[in-house]
């Protein structure tokens, strides 16, 4: 993915759990822009349709982006292996 001034640095990851595909992305900074937008910007760079779980969480706080029931998710699937966060493949946002 070729740098975007509304997405900040993160990585990111696709995980499927229960049959549902899920896209998280962890940013590396905080965030003040317009979370809509950054919304928007993400899942139309990670090729995701409109209603696709996608959960964008900060460095610290609660998620900026709770798309599709993301967030409940991705609870359950950490709380159903809890090796899976080192387990996942994280890729960086920008490559």
């Amino acid at each position: 993915m070729e740098p975007n001034p509304i997405i900040p640095a993160g990585v990111f990851a696709r995980i499927e759990h229960n049959g549902q595909p899920l896209t998280v992305v962890k940013i590396q900074e905080s965030y003040e822009g317009d979370v809509a937008r950054l919304q928007q910007e993400l899942s139309a760079a990670l090729g995701l349709g409109g209603q696709e779980a996608l959960l964008v969480l900060p460095t610290e706080g609660r998620p900026l982006v709770d798309q599709g029931g993301a967030e409940q998710l991705y609870n359950d699937f950490l709380s159903t292996n809890t090796a899976a966060v080192a387990e996942q493949t994280w890729q960086p946002v920008w490559a």
